[in-house]
């Protein structure tokens, strides 16, 4: 998609201080920048069925799930997004592709998010706002 991103755990990274680092793809399937935090707008959660299964076979893992949306430039407050919304909006997402075949959410893998309004990906994990679910 135009103008979209993708962006995926790098398997060969991590920062001094012992963080994940994240690669940022642009739309022309170029890998342009390394994070440790990023928040996306519209995400969609994907993960490769071919890549999963490779992982489970071979026992090591590749690139094959990511997350995709349009880049923010600021880091978004819960103001930004609905002054009326509680906290428990948020929601936690996981994936190991040796457990889950998608992306759940953290305190319940029989839960599949497949969507939401936005993602901030910070040093405590991948964090949700308004996910769409899908029960497994």
């Amino acid at each position: 998609m135009k103008d979209h991103i993708q962006v995926y755990r790098n398997l060969h990274k991590t920062s001094k201080e012992g963080r994940a680092v994240y690669s940022v793809r642009n739309d022309k399937g170029r890998v342009e920048d390394h994070v440790s935090e990023i928040n996306l707008l519209n995400p969609v959660f994907r993960v490769g069925k071919k890549g999963n299964n490779r992982v489970r076979e071979e026992k090591r893992k590749n690139v094959h799930a990511y997350i995709q949306g349009k880049r923010m430039k600021d880091k978004p407050s819960l103001a930004d997004c609905d002054k009326e919304s509680p906290l428990s909006d948020w929601w936690k997402v996981t994936y190991n592709p040796y457990k889950h075949k998608h992306f759940v959410l953290s305190d319940d893998d029989a839960i599949r998010v497949k969507s939401a309004y936005l993602v901030e990906i910070s040093t405590d994990g991948v964090w949700v706002f308004r996910p769409s679910f899908e029960k497994i």
